[in-house]
């Protein structure tokens, strides 16, 4: 949603890859869709619930979003600890 917010808005491929630190070539593939469906920088205001709706459609695998990060499971049980050593800083 970050990428195409800010596409819409306007900014330049250089200015969103370096900012997002992402590759222009990514940048180009969820742009795409919109360019497709007629969607241009610069139109009316949109919410990002209506840029989540319309990438639910182009890009469905973006929408399952479970859980990903697979060293979570190995800190996890490191909990206790990090949070009483952060709470003693």
């Amino acid at each position: 949603m970050e990428i195409l917010t800010h596409w819409y808005a306007g900014r330049s491929q250089n200015e969103l890859a370096t900012s997002l630190g992402v590759d222009r070539k990514t940048l180009r593939k969820y742009t795409a869709p919109a360019r497709a469906a007629g969607i241009e920088p610069g139109g009316p205001p949109m919410a990002e619930v209506d840029w989540r709706s319309l990438a639910a459609g182009w890009l469905p695998e973006l929408i399952d979003t479970p859980l990903r990060q697979v060293s979570w499971p190995g800190i996890e049980c490191h909990r206790d600890y990090i949070a009483a050593q952060l709470k003693d800083q």
